[in-house]
């Protein structure tokens, strides 16, 4: 591994502390709301006391700052917006005139009197303490702000690619394709830089190319340590990047030119000294090795196929799925990963906002075919020519709106990847073997919900390692494989995507959730709560079962972002467990945020949508079925399970065709965990329906979601089902003269 040399613990304090300082001025970490930045100030929090002789008065101070913030996560401070001030207070005591650092070097106050560099946002990458280099800034003309935000978003797509590909590489140090994959993308940041004359990223790139250039070559071998070097160039570029785009739009940037300088020190001593073992070769592998090397079929299993292939005239993979062995998606899978280096694809750059309104007018065009064809004045006329000429339009309008929509969808493989990393750098820092399968990375979905989905996925897998996954002595006791597995797949059904996280580690502790429920008051010793209710509550903001805080997981900080960022995308989150065996979390998010498939029905005059994501089944339920019970209120029976009846027209505030439960229709909607039974008088049909804002006015009426434009031109409302049920839990039950409470 890459040796660096030791700073004292004053600079490795100091600079953590400008780290800290920073998130919190330059709006890193939003607000007192902004949950998983306040987690990770604590990371950089208990890294600095962590040293032995950080001086006792900063300790005092961090653990002020440490029980304000920790008053926060745990919704225990009567004003958090004033807590977060004091917070703020209290760190730019340590950046302003230094007195909190009386008791420690003067190296130390000195550091921390410099502006707040941006290099300690890369740790273990800085060089020699003793030229303060690290603290040196390239001062950059910025005179083409266009050519400077194209070098920016190109930069960044190479950083995610070769984030991926050293992914790739590690597992296969060999692969020369693999090395050719990082080695372009650090060439092309270095041509751009040169020609923007951008020095410092120039230089880095330039040096890391060369490194790379070597193990083209067969100079060296792609060994963890280099590997280790190509990733912290990647995280030096990136802070690059960050300090370059908060310039846009000034007259010059200012970047961290010392940071680099470190870096290159540390690798200009960097020399592995390890001769290739075995010559590389430059043909792509074959798909029996890459079958071999997931572990999907034996060695002597592709053997025997490849001489059944050879005298049938067929290929390995055809033998392999005739014979039942694999799967066509095993198959498939190993072929396209034969050929990931090979395939591109031409593109071309459009703003976001004009295809966003390319969405909206082919949607208005879609409405309005749509009204000219209904009217009841053009459908009197029975020329055959028009009616001939309406289904050609209505085929066109259709198919534009499809390739409109298509136009957002992005695959999800640029989440998956990013994943990649951050299994490798959790598995090193807990100390357990991790693998990371990955499943359907092609699958399409909104752009818009891309980044959103990142971050509850990354909670989940820090999650799933830290609590989830044993350690490899632990898994050798119960006689399991050492290295843990992570899985994780994508898949389109119907209007929806399912995206699965599963692990195979210990599984969730019933008992220990239960006791810890109990312990916080969320449920009395009583209760007799199901399993899947029982799971439900690691939702629960400031739930953990950990014992002891790590910087991985354990402040209870997470799982309730999970839950909330995915009903915010109007999606279902469920989980499943088996003692021993593992967890699994499954998230059904819609396809795209613009459309929504939903079941129209009318409730008197009036028709509204519901989500079919949330809508289990309809029926009509006979009169024996329908049961008033003394403190639940009026109850329908599905096949022996007793529901709750939620009369819509009570909540919505319309006079019904129907109040008989028995003459009307009944919708079975799952909300958590629980099943309610919603009264309608029919259903319309199913519809694709493209969602409309309600306005500033309507925006938080509870129990509505939005509206749509029918086919006819009118409007119905998509009802939040989640919102009904709330008011309906929340408002009590419903007295059979008491039916004027409305859900706003």
């Amino acid at each position: 591994m890459i040796e660096v040399p030791t700073m004292t613990v004053e600079r490795v304090s100091s600079e953590t502390l400008e780290t800290l300082v920073r998130r919190l001025s330059d709006g890193v970490v939003a607000g007192p709301d902004d949950l998983m930045g306040i987690g990770e100030c604590l990371n950089v929090i208990e890294s600095i006391e962590s040293h032995e002789d950080t001086p006792q008065v900063w300790k005092q101070d961090l653990e002020v700052v440490k029980r304000l913030f920790r008053g926060i996560i745990l919704e225990e401070s009567a004003d958090p917006q004033a807590d977060w001030k004091k917070i703020q207070a209290t760190l730019r005591n340590f950046s302003g005139n230094g007195q909190s650092f009386s008791s420690g070097s003067t190296q130390a106050g000195d550091a921390m009197e410099t502006r707040v560099s941006a290099c300690a946002l890369a740790p273990a990458v800085v060089g020699d303490d003793e030229d303060a280099g690290n603290l040196e800034k390239e001062h950059v003309a910025l005179e083409d702000a266009e050519l400077i935000k194209d070098f920016i978003e190109e930069a960044k797509e190479h950083l995610a690619s070769i984030e991926l590909n050293i992914m790739s590489l590690e597992s296969d140090p060999s692969d020369k394709e693999a090395i050719n994959a990082v080695f372009r993308p650090f060439h092309s940041i270095k041509g751009v830089a040169g020609f923007l004359n951008l020095t410092a990223i120039h230089q880095l790139s330039h040096e890391v190319e060369n490194l790379l250039d070597e193990a083209r070559s067969g100079a060296i071998d792609v060994t963890d340590a280099v590997i280790d070097v190509v990733l912290r160039a990647v995280d030096i570029l990136k802070v690059l990047l960050k300090e370059l785009e908060s310039a846009l739009g000034c007259a010059e940037a200012s970047l961290s030119s010392g940071l680099v300088a470190s870096f290159l020190k540390t690798l200009k001593n960097f020399d592995p000294q390890q001769p290739l073992a075995r010559p590389r070769s430059t043909e792509p592998p074959k798909v029996g090795k890459i079958l071999v090397e997931k572990g999907l079929v034996e060695p002597e299993v592709v053997q025997k196929a490849a001489e059944t292939a050879k005298e049938r005239g067929m290929k390995i993979g055809e033998v392999l799925v005739d014979e039942g062995t694999l799967s066509p998606q095993d198959v498939a899978g190993a072929l396209r990963e034969q050929r990931r280096f090979k395939e591109s694809t031409a593109s071309v750059r459009v703003d976001t906002a004009k295809l966003d309104n390319l969405v909206d007018m082919v949607g208005e065009l879609v409405i309005s075919q749509s009204m000219v064809l209904q009217n009841p004045e053009v459908q009197a006329i029975k020329n055959q020519k028009l009616q001939k000429d309406s289904v050609q339009l209505r085929r066109i309008t259709a198919e534009l709106q499809r390739i409109s929509m298509s136009l957002r969808m992005v695959p999800i493989k640029s989440t998956f990847q990013k994943l990649i990393r951050l299994v490798r750098d959790l598995s090193k820092k807990s100390g357990k073997e991790v693998r990371l399968e990955m499943r359907g990375e092609d699958t399409e979905i909104d752009r818009n919900m891309v980044e959103e989905i990142y971050e509850p996925l990354v909670h989940m897998i820090r999650n799933a390692v830290d609590h989830g996954l044993e350690t490899p002595e632990e898994r050798k006791a119960v006689g399991k494989d050492p290295c843990g597995t992570i899985f994780l797949s994508a898949e389109q059904k119907g209007g929806n995507i399912i995206i699965e996280l599963r692990d195979d580690g210990r599984g969730l502790n019933a008992a220990k959730i239960r006791a810890k429920a109990v312990e916080r008051g969320l449920i009395s010793p009583e209760d007799n709560l199901e399993e899947r209710a029982l799971f439900d509550l690691i939702f629960h903001p400031g739930f953990s079962t950990k014992d002891e805080v790590t910087d991985v997981s354990g402040r209870g900080v997470g799982m309730d972002v999970v839950r909330r960022r995915v009903e915010d995308l109007r999606g279902k989150l469920e989980v499943s467990s088996v003692a021993g065996q593992g967890t699994r979390f499954e998230l059904k998010l819609p396809l795209t945020m613009a459309i929504i498939d939903g079941m129209v029905i009318c409730v008197g005059p009036e028709r509204y949508v519901v989500p079919t994501v949330a809508l289990r089944e309809s029926l009509r339920a006979s009169r024996e079925s329908y049961l008033t019970v003394h403190g639940s209120g009026e109850m329908i029976k599905v096949r022996n399970q007793l529901m709750p009846l939620i009369r819509l027209h009570d909540m919505l505030g319309v006079e019904p065709k129907f109040r008989n439960p028995w003459e009307a229709l009944i919708l079975v909607v799952n909300e958590d965990q629980k099943s309610y039974c919603l009264l309608a008088d029919e259903i319309i049909g199913r519809q694709e329906v493209v969602i409309k804002s309600l306005g500033a006015g309507l925006r938080h009426v509870r129990g509505l979601s939005g509206g749509a434009i029918l086919g006819d031109g009118k409007v119905a409302l998509i009802l939040d089902v989640k919102g009904i049920v709330s008011a309906y839990e929340e408002g009590g039950q419903y007295g059979h003269d008491d039916r004027q409470r409305r859900v706003a």
